[in-house]
């Protein structure tokens, strides 16, 4: 093999003309999808005429995993008609598809043509032997997304869509051509060996196959070239390739002086066209391959944290999952770039593909947006010894950074994911030490496969914090370069403070971790807000409390060297109830990408352009009780995030008064009127105004409730919580629990059920209403609730759901229950001393959660308002919600 430097060559002139033998063409149309398991269905004679036609992607589980916990998971089977012509004749031909969950295998006219273990990485067929030229091919794909305890992943708190769910190619190139059966991949691996500002140079490597019958001399010619289409550089490399073998080749350009470098500011991309020649003096064109290059080093260091070309930079950005409601993952490539966009957009410099690679756009769009990533393989939550799930951890692992190799704005290659969690729960206690020493056996095996694979690039994995004690005493966290810690303090334990408490300790005893928080988010929930959040209330107000606080104590501890929101969007998992059954709400865009107003504070800290947000777009519909009767406004927080020094606030005209920005946020105390309020916030900067204007509907209810106006009176109460809860179909506000004073409404008597000490509600999913957080809180105990409303007749609601024994067994008198013989709650309902529900046990006569709303129509008379009472029999009495509503 030779290879030499050519700047501008004959054999580079002699070669522009020439045009690629290559052709890749999707084969997305068309195909006929059955969700069952069909014997016989891989034949090339078979009567499909009865399945449903489809294009790819596609998921069979868009729907059902959004509604049901017991999704279907188990086979579906793909068929397509390809005609081909003679053009294809002399042609190698192959069928690239890019991902199919969970495992797959292809059949070509009735021939098994291959097999794949991996539901997120792509993978190739060579096909050329099996098809019929001219005529039509049949291709037949059975796709299994049953779950496996031999492919990764063996869980996880995500949906696991089954399918076809991304793009599908017919290649076809020369006999002799560049490598396609490797790994996925398209065969040509670009490195930088040196690059600084004043000068770099650039390494191609790769395998040439020659499926023809005859021995081949070649030239290799690889090309870098510039964003305006001018060749910096070039470099030729010629080696004989015997017939039905490969000849690998490497080339190392000249030096190139003065490269752009790609940073997140300026993704300056440069072309790398590597193209197979015959070596004659009248070149032939036998494959080309194009690949983009971008000039960049990086490195860590655990006191100062990541340096881009020679400058620090901390990562801030978000994880992203892969799903939209209604598609699942099934999404096109616009979807996927648009998802990138809005993370730019926030003044995001930084992903983590979690968890497990993505569609190759995803990635394509880091390179030119500016966006570093962190890229993982599927191996999260659980391991075990077993030889399948091995082998096919390592497959994923190769294949993912092969496939990603040439992509600049990868930096971190990840390969487990809370690994402890699952394993530690499904070993049991005398075998525990030996799982947890064979996980962080495996966990070396995988990090070396990082390193031998790509000598550039630091190796990762993600580690909850609960389980710090475990990872350090195993070996697990010494493993690989750098630790991506899952921290949620302030969510589901403890205190936001107690995040950067843990990162001082760990980084004080273990001074040499270098450390990135690789998740942490809040549930925010657009329906519930509250005045007084409380945490794990799923309310707007606190998922805002939380990364206010995260954003600003990761800013002010330089050795964490970046962060990664959990999560980019609200996504689908199938094994989630909580407020949003089927959804993880931790996202900073809603699922269907409509940003939270949290989405705001990022930019704000983030962009270098002005911001200013009044954040309650999430909050256009208010509901207030006046202070006192008369009061012709009611007072609520209006926050507003930016980056400007000063913000003034105006309401409805007047003027709020002017306040300083901090971190980020101001919040004023703003008097609204009943019914349209208009907001606008100003700020300058060098002189230049810049503002932002909201609406907010807002409806006052009297403090005194016998001198509501009116005959359209209506008063809900989302009873046992802390949240209004607005439902978003009829815009029906739901108003916190309080208790009763004279004149008002509440509730008398009784607690507040809480799961835990720090978390209100429970978060099982109850069935028979699209409303679930409206029956996740309860108070049980009480025995009223009163209205004191005007006389007239009144429709009263009232709403119950038995969370079960599991949610309720510390509040069920457990002596009564046996008396009884039973141990759900039965008590007695009267409306203003009318019996209305006698011997009402809502478990025994309508199920565990299951909402049970009940109406009725009363009258009020005398000023006596109305009084709902309760009688307990056995349990509690308990109450989950209660509207009122004036009929005449």
């Amino acid at each position: 093999m030779r290879s030499k430097i050519v700047l501008l060559s004959a054999l580079l002139v002699s070669t522009l003309c020439c045009f690629s033998q290559r052709s890749k063409e999707s084969i997305n149309e068309s195909w006929r999808f059955i969700r069952e398991d069909v014997s016989g269905a891989e034949q090339s004679i078979f009567n499909d005429s009865s399945w449903t036609k489809v294009n790819i992607p596609h998921t069979w589980n868009a729907t059902d995993a959004y509604t049901l916990k017991q999704y279907y998971r188990g086979v579906g089977w793909y068929r397509k008609d390809v005609y081909l012509t003679n053009k294809y004749a002399t042609k190698q031909l192959f069928l690239n598809f890019e991902g199919a969950f969970v495992k797959a295998a292809i059949y070509v006219n009735g021939k098994l043509a291959g097999e794949h273990k991996g539901g997120f990485t792509a993978f190739t067929c060579d096909i050329s032997t099996m098809v019929t030229i001219p005529g039509k091919n049949v291709i037949a794909v059975k796709v299994d997304n049953s779950g496996h305890l031999q492919l990764p992943p063996i869980s996880g708190d995500y949906t696991m869509f089954g399918g076809l769910y991304r793009d599908a190619y017919l290649v076809s190139t020369e006999r002799l051509h560049f490598d396609q059966m490797n790994y996925g991949s398209n065969g040509i691996f670009i490195e930088t060996p040196q690059v600084n500002e004043k000068s770099a140079t650039v390494k191609i490597k790769g395998t040439i196959r020659n499926e023809s019958a005859e021995n081949k001399n070649v030239c290799v010619l690889s090309k870098i070239i510039d964003e305006s289409g001018k060749t910096i550089a070039a470099v030729t490399t010629t080696l004989h390739v015997r017939a039905g073998a490969n000849g690998n080749f490497q080339q190392v350009s000249g030096t190139i002086a003065s490269p752009r470098l790609w940073s997140p500011e300026s993704p300056y991309l440069y072309t790398v066209t590597t193209t197979l020649l015959s070596d004659d003096k009248k070149p032939v064109e036998y494959d080309e391959i194009n690949n983009s290059l971008g000039f960049r080093w990086c490195s860590f260091h655990p006191d100062s944290g990541f340096r881009l070309n020679g400058k620090s930079l901390k990562l801030i950005g978000a994880s992203r999952h892969q799903d939209y409601m209604g598609l699942g993952n099934a999404l096109d490539n616009d979807l996927h770039r648009h998802d990138m966009e809005m993370l730019k957009k926030m003044g995001g410099n930084f992903v983590r593909i979690s968890h497990y690679p993505q569609d190759p756009t995803i990635v394509e769009m880091c390179d030119k947006l500016g966006i570093l990533v962190w890229e993982e393989t599927p191996l999260g939550n659980t391991f075990y010894e077993n030889a399948e799930l091995k082998a096919t951890c390592v497959s994923s692992l190769k294949e993912m950074i092969r496939q990603n190799f040439n992509h600049p704005s990868i930096i971190i290659w990840g390969y487990m994911n809370e690994i402890a969690l699952g394993t530690v729960k499904m070993a049991d206690k005398i075998n525990q030490q030996e799982v947890i020493e064979s996980t962080a056996q495996f966990a070396r095996e995988l990090d070396s496969i990082v390193h031998s694979e790509d000598h550039n690039r630091v190796s990762t994995m993600a580690l909850n914090s609960g389980g710090r004690d475990l990872y350090q005493k195993s070996g697990i966290s010494a493993i690989p370069n750098v630790i991506g810690w899952n921290n949620y303090a302030g969510w589901y334990t403890g205190s936001f403070d107690k995040f950067g408490s843990f990162m001082d300790k760990e980084h004080a005893e273990y001074p040499k971790i270098i450390s990135l928080i690789s998740e942490f988010g809040a549930g925010g929930d657009g329906r519930l807000h509250s005045l007084k959040p409380e945490q794990f209330d799923f309310s707007i107000e606190w998922q805002q409390l939380y990364h206010e606080s995260y954003v600003d104590q990761i800013f002010s501890r330089p050795y964490i060297a970046g962060a990664a929101v959990w999560n980019l969007i609200d996504f689908g998992s199938g094994g989630r109830q909580e407020s949003m059954p089927r959804i993880n709400n931790k996202g900073l865009l809603y699922n269907n990408r409509i940003p939270k107003d949290v989405y705001s504070l990022y930019q704000a800290w983030l962009l270098k352009t002005p911001v200013i947000h009044i954040a309650s777009r999430d909050w256009t519909i208010r509901t207030g009780i006046q202070a006192s009767a008369g009061d012709t406004t009611v007072t609520q927080p209006i926050k507003i995030y930016s980056n400007l020094d000063n913000v003034e606030l105006f309401a409805n005209g007047t003027s709020l008064g002017t306040q300083k920005i901090v971190k980020g946020v101001s919040v004023w105390n703003a008097p609204f009127v009943d019914g349209k309020n208009l907001f606008i916030a100003k700020g300058l900067r060098d002189g230049a105004v810049y503002e932002d204007a909201l609406r907010i509907d807002f409806e006052i209810l009297p403090a005194l409730l016998n001198r509501a106006k009116g005959k359209s009176f209506t008063l809900g109460v989302n009873v046992g919580s802390n949240c209004f809860f607005i439902d978003p179909i009829n815009s029906t506000t739901w108003l916190p629990d309080q208790a009763y004073t004279r004149g008002s409404f509440g509730y008398v008597g009784g607690e507040v059920f809480r799961s835990t000490e720090k978390r209100i509600g429970h978060q099982s999913e109850v069935a028979q209403t699209r409303n679930v957080p409206l029956y996740q809180t309860f108070r049980y105990g009480l025995t009223d609730y009163k209205f004191d409303v005007a006389d007239g007749e009144y429709e009263v609601e009232l709403h119950f759901s038995d969370p079960g024994t599991t949610a309720t067994k510390t509040i069920y008198d457990v002596s009564t229950s046996e008396e009884k013989g039973q141990e759900a709650s039965e008590f007695n309902v009267s409306i203003n001393g009318v019996p209305c529900l006698e011997n009402f046990c809502p478990a025994a006569q309508y199920g565990v959660l299951s909402a049970i709303p009940k109406t009725f129509v009363v009258q009020s008379k005398d000023l006596r308002g109305i009084t709902v009472s309760f009688e307990r029999e056995a349990g509690y009495t308990f109450l989950n919600a209660i509207k009122i509503r004036r009929l005449n």
